[in-house]
């Protein structure tokens, strides 16, 4: 059993390399942007790759950087009216 687990690992390490090749070539035209935001602490090279990932690199989409930190779900929201205090849209009411 133990000489199977290991073989397992084997190949998924082997995967796991293989797909970072890949991932690493798509974005090798990007490098520049991805170690810009690399540079930021705690953000590393697979966390950088994820962000270029998902919103790309043309910024105009946005028109400003609050409008991008909306998108993102980052904003926090007008989460109370008449002194009652609402949900924000990320967290759900757990009933009673």
């Amino acid at each position: 059993i133990i000489t199977s687990m290991l073989s397992l690992i084997e190949f998924l390490t082997a995967q796991i390399a293989s797909l970072d090749e890949e991932i690493d070539g798509r974005f090798s035209d990007k490098s520049d942007i991805i170690d810009a935001l690399g540079a930021i602490p705690g953000i590393g090279r697979q966390s950088a790759q994820a962000i270029v990932a998902e919103i790309g690199t043309d910024m105009s989409r946005f028109p400003s950087a609050k409008h991008l930190g909306s998108w993102a779900g980052l904003s926090p929201g007008s989460n109370e009216s008449a002194g009652k205090k609402n949900a924000a849209r990320h967290e759900k009411e757990i009933p009673r």
